[in-house]
């Protein structure tokens, strides 16, 4: 996976690098900054470029805080959580 694809999914998720630094269990959000760099990017390890791409997909890990909907409309049943 790409510094680009690993951004554009993160974005698409609609994850600040903080939020999704958290919730890959990474304490800092350089980290995936790092993965992010358009120049000198930290190699993105193959099995988090899995995970991005289930993510990207449709999964999202029931241990996680319930993710934020992107629909409009929705009937706001995510309580609102900042993910």
């Amino acid at each position: 996976m790409t510094s680009g694809e690993f951004r554009a999914i993160r974005k698409r998720l609609g994850l600040t690098q903080a939020q999704l630094a958290s919730l890959l269990g990474y304490t800092s959000s350089m980290t995936i900054s790092a993965f992010e760099r358009r120049t000198n990017p930290r190699i993105i390890p193959a099995h988090l470029g899995w995970l991005m791409e289930a993510l990207d997909n449709g999964f999202w890990p029931r241990e996680w805080p319930p993710k934020r909907s992107n629909v409009q409309g929705g009937d706001g049943a995510d309580g609102g959580a900042a993910y």
